[in-house]
C-alpha cells in the first residue's frame, strides 16, 4: 500500500513540464508499488516499516535506470508533490508512514546519498543541510548494497516472459508503458503481477499481497490533474 504523497496522473491538455511532472511521480510510485512486489515475492527480510523499505528501493532502482538528468527531474518533481501534500496533512502518530516532510527530506537525502559527487548542488538547493551529507551517503549506500543483492536475484533469465503485466485502461498505464516494459528487462518477478488502474474509494495506490496486484486508483486523475496545476 502507498499513501500517495508521489502520484500524479495528468489531463489530456497538460503543458509539456506538467506532463513531465506526471510521468516522474508515476515513475516513482510505480517504483514504490514495484519495492512492495519484491519484499512480498521474494521474502525479502526487512528492519523497520515496509514503506520506508518501498521508498529505498523507489531510489535505488531510478539510479540504476535513468541518467543524471532524469534522476534531476525525478527528484525536483518528487520532492515538489511531496510538499505540496505535507502542507495539507493531519499528523497521525499511529501512521506507517512517517510524516510527509521528512519523508521528503529522505527522498532528497537518499538522491544525494546515491551519487554525491554530482549531487550536491541540488540537493543542497532543495533543502539538505551540509551537516547532513555524511549520514546521506552512509544511508543510501547501505540501502543500495541491500537491495541490489534482491536485484541480483530478480534478475530475469533467458528470454522469460514480462511478470509486471499491465492490465485494462487508463491514462496511467499509458505513460507508464515504457517503464513497465524497462521494469520486465530487468526485474523477474517470481508471479505474474497486474497493474490495473481501479475504483478504490480514494486517491492511492496499492500493491495487493493477497493476490499479486498493483493498482491505481481511478479517483486520483481529477485530485492530481489539479495537483498537476498548482505551482
Amino acid at each position: 500500500m502507498f499513501r500517495v504523497l508521489f502520484l500524479l496522473v495528468a489531463g489530456l491538455g497538460a503543458m509539456p513540464a506538467s506532463a513531465d511532472f506526471v510521468l516522474n511521480n508515476l515513475r516513482y510510485t510505480l517504483y514504490h508499488e514495484l519495492g512492495h512486489a519484491l519484499i512480498d515475492q521474494y521474502r525479502v527480510p526487512i528492519f523497520g516499516p515496509e514503506e520506508n523499505a518501498a521508498d529505498s528501493f523507489g531510489f535505488v532502482y531510478a539510479d540504476r535506470v535513468h541518467d543524471e538528468t532524469e534522476m534531476a527531474d525525478l527528484i525536483r518533481d518528487v520532492v515538489r508533490l511531496g510538499r505540496a501534500e505535507a502542507a495539507e496533512e493531519l499528523f497521525d502518530p499511529w501512521s506507517e508512514y512517517m510524516p510527509g516532510n521528512q519523508r521528503t527530506a529522505r527522498a532528497i537525502c537518499l538522491y544525494f546519498g546515491l551519487n554525491p559527487g554530482e549531487r550536491g548542488h541540488l540537493a543542497r538547493a532543495l533543502g539538505m543541510r551540509p551537516d547532513d551529507e555524511r549520514f546521506c551517503i552512509e544511508a543510501a549506500t547501505s540501502n543500495r548494497r541491500a537491495w541490489e543483492a534482491v536485484l541480483e536475484q530478480a534478475r530475469p533469465v533467458g528470454g522469460a516472459p514480462g511478470t509486471l503485466v499491465s492490465s485494462g485502461q487508463g491514462k496511467a498505464l499509458r505513460l507508464l508503458a515504457p517503464d513497465i516494459e524497462r521494469i520486465n528487462r530487468t526485474i523477474a518477478l517470481p508471479r505474474r503481477t497486474p497493474l490495473t488502474v481501479e475504483t478504490c474509494g480514494q486517491d492511492n495506490a496499492y500493491y495487493y499481497h493477497y493476490d499479486d496486484r498493483m493498482v491505481i486508483c481511478s479517483e486520483m486523475e481529477d485530485v492530481l490533474r489539479t495537483r498537476a496545476r498548482q505551482p
